[in-house]
């Protein structure tokens, strides 16, 4: 390590420390159990206005947010900044400046990121350029001028034309919506990055981009920790949110290029599971620099209840976000099939909602089944060992995954586990629960009759659970696995940086 004590760079989009969830559970175990290294957070947010969920140890030296919307500027959030450093930047960013220095940087941007090519070493030099253009002059007045809509507008069009994007060719609606968003995903592009002994980001995706900008401008070891497959997921997010034809393969073309800039440039990549592993190799990473690292939970807060299950009504539970990738809906749909068999049968789903659009049509569904008695959204818990403990039966409905903390926290709590068979479950599971297939409700509504009349089996499986969880997936394996790559990566930027030193001395 170049200090005392080694300094990361942890990276995050959409998660800690403001939302709960999987990869927020794991970001706040990594920093808060090992004190010895210093971290900044540097977390990609919705806007500036969330408020932080989980506390921050000591060892986080500093937070800085990157907020997407609810800005006009990035001078808004950047406070470290002198008044007068924003006003220099504005005043030097004039017509010939953006003319000369940025407009043949984002043009061929456009030209690589959205426009079909492979050539990543060429994106990753571009994407540089544009980071020290913006070092340099205002983002803001630079990306709203007239040059900049023309330019875009150019390349866009001959992209479609070209068959590069799909939609034929774009309406000024869908042109100004692109260049609307690419304006914000560009936004973290903007600060300044530091230097650390590696950088570590949680997803392959725009909070990866300060990762990769210090590898290309100090060599900073990355890693990078896959949870779920980022592109697999933004093609699904996608699909759903973004109407036009145009605008959503435009996004689908940028999401691929900045995946293939994190993998490209990562030293590390460290999927949760094997599962997310193919894709990567499938995705072109290579498998030497492939190293799975399971999650992991703390067998001290996880376990069985000490005196057993209380008494009542068959209770089903299930816990996670509240959002579409995780198949409440599916759930609900299940629950009114089980509910024919056994009437009072109860479904308590657990989580926050990060999406209440899909909040509310789980909601109107549950009337609409007439099932209000039996299923019952109960936002997130501060108890989840609570939940499993309580429950005859933990179901995990997921659309898609990668290694699911609700299921090892179940296994560790004794559970009998009823899961759609994604990402990394199966992985996880091994046998110790009941598979069933994503988007069958009715495949999941028979698991979960068949186990609620078998109580033996119930145990059966909650035993085998446990000791698998025990045996694979504590948190004490996670800690030391991320310790010891952060070591080894930082021991090999030293050894870069002395050979470097020697071939210098050499060449005097």
């Amino acid at each position: 390590m170049t200090s005392d004590r080694p300094r990361v760079l942890l990276t995050t989009e959409g998660t800690y420390p403001f939302h709960g969830g999987g990869v927020s559970t794991w970001c706040d175990a990594l920093v808060s159990h090992l004190p010895e290294i210093d971290f900044t957070l540097l977390a990609v947010t919705m806007h500036p206005y969330v408020q932080q969920r989980y506390p921050l140890p000591e060892n986080v030296r500093a937070l800085v947010t990157i907020p997407l919307w609810g800005i006009e500027e990035p001078a808004e959030y950047s406070w470290r900044e002198p008044f007068s450093s924003v006003l220099r930047r504005r005043w030097e960013t004039t017509e010939e400046v953006i003319g000369g220095q940025f407009l043949p940087d984002f043009e061929r941007f456009i030209e690589l990121a959205v426009g079909g090519s492979r050539d990543v070493d060429a994106l990753a030099a571009c994407v540089f350029s544009l980071h020290e253009y913006f070092q340099r002059y205002d983002y803001h007045h630079t990306m709203r001028t007239p040059e900049v809509w023309k330019s875009f507008r150019a390349g866009a069009a001959a992209a479609a034309r070209r068959g590069a994007l799909a939609g034929g060719e774009p309406t000024f609606a869908e042109l100004a919506e692109t260049l609307r968003l690419i304006y914000r995903f560009l936004l973290v592009l903007d600060p300044p990055v530091n230097r650390s002994d590696v950088t570590h980001s949680t997803a392959a995706g725009f909070c990866g981009l300060p990762c990769v900008l210090a590898k290309l401008q100090h060599n900073t070891p990355y890693l990078l920790t896959e949870h779920g497959v980022y592109l697999r997921e933004q093609y699904l997010n996608l699909r759903r949110s973004v109407k036009s034809t145009f605008v959503r393969a435009t996004l689908y073309r940028l999401v691929e290029s900045v995946v293939a800039l994190n993998y490209a440039l990562a030293d590390q990549v460290s999927p949760v599971c094997h599962y997310n592993a193919r894709w990567e190799r499938w995705l072109g990473v290579p498998a030497k620099r492939v190293r799975v690292i399971h999650n992991g939970v703390d067998p001290r807060r996880f376990g069985p209840a000490p005196e057993g299950r209380r008494d009542g009504p068959p209770r089903v539970a299930s816990v996670g976000l509240i959002y579409p990738l995780k198949g409440q809906l599916d759930l609900v749909d299940a629950a009114a099939i089980v509910r024919q068999a056994v009437p009072d049968v109860r479904f308590d789903i657990y989580g926050s909602a990060s999406d209440d659009v899909y909040l509310r049509e789980c909601l109107a569904r549950v009337d609409n089944l007439n099932v209000q008695s039996t299923v019952t959204f109960q936002g997130p818990t501060s108890n989840p060992a609570g939940v499993y403990q309580q429950a005859d039966v933990v179901a995990l409905p997921s659309v898609s995954e990668a290694f699911p903390y609700a299921v090892v926290e179940a296994m560790l709590c004794g559970a009998a586990i009823v899961a759609t068979d994604v990402g990394g479950v199966r992985e996880a599971l091994e046998g110790t629960g009941v598979l069933v297939r994503p988007g069958r409700p009715q495949e999941m509504a028979d698991a979960i009759l068949k186990l609620l009349s078998d109580q033996e089996e119930r145990r059966a499986l909650g035993a085998a659970a446990r000791a698998r969880a025990l045996d694979r997936f504590t948190l004490d394996m996670v800690l030391s696995a991320y310790r010891d790559s952060y070591a080894a990566l930082a021991a090999s930027r030293c050894l870069l940086s002395t050979t470097a030193r020697e071939q210098v001395e050499v060449a005097i």
